[in-house]
């Protein structure tokens, strides 16, 4: 008779299926940690260092406007009319000029905490004596950093509205303290030049004027 060989069971089978599954796997997971890129992983590493770099990166687009309104007075030399305000004996003697309002605004581009450069237009109304206006359109550079303070200057034309037209020039600076974020006080100081009508003594006289106001100003920051 012819001898059966045992067979095998069902769960030393099953038990070598699972044991080579495994050993498998753990060295298909060696491999892809030693030498395949995990590309889910990679990608967000990536996202998280893009999102860092916008969020640390200085903002573009960064606009600073103002709005100021401010009274003073100034300074007129050289005085050939011998106006009523005359401070000296001679024609050379500065005299006061009217007291005036001006009403100012800006707007400047650059980085928030640094140098930034843009336009302003100034309207000046003279609140006594002969009615006066003018129209101060410049260019303006001003710098704020992270504190209270904000410094400017500016330069342009100076247009002399009534009683009669002329056109000047005018250089000016200032600073501003800020007594909550948006709102401060306003310092400007401003020298003008100005050419009238001919005299005995001169053909073409010039009439320079310094004047000085103190107001409020009124600080908007936006991303467009």
């Amino acid at each position: 008779m012819r001898e059966k060989r045992p067979r095998p069971r069902r769960s030393t089978a099953l038990v070598t299926t699972f044991t080579t599954g495994c050993v498998l796997a753990c060295a298909g997971t060696a491999i892809a940690a030693e030498g395949v890129p995990n590309a889910q992983g990679e990608d967000a590493a990536e996202a998280r260092r893009a999102l860092y770099e916008a969020l640390s990166a200085p903002p573009k687009g960064y606009v600073r406007t103002l709005a100021g309104l401010s009274f003073g007075g100034g300074l007129r030399f050289n005085n050939p009319y011998r106006l009523a305000t005359q401070l000296g004996a001679s024609a050379e003697s500065p005299s006061a000029t009217a007291p005036f309002t001006t009403l100012m605004g800006a707007l400047a581009f650059g980085p928030p905490d640094g140098l930034q450069h843009g336009g302003m237009l100034g309207v000046t109304f003279a609140l006594r004596g002969v009615g006066q206006t003018v129209l101060t359109p410049g260019y303006v550079l001003m710098y704020r950093g992270p504190g209270r303070l904000l410094a400017y200057g500016r330069v342009g034309p100076e247009i002399l509205l009534s009683p009669d037209l002329n056109v000047g020039l005018t250089a000016a600076g200032g600073g501003a303290f800020f007594v909550t974020g948006g709102l401060g006080l306003v310092l400007d100081v401003a020298g003008s030049l100005f050419y009238g009508a001919s005299t005995w003594e001169k053909k073409y006289p010039a009439y320079p004027v310094l004047s000085a106001s103190l107001g409020l100003i009124v600080d908007v920051e936006f991303l467009p």
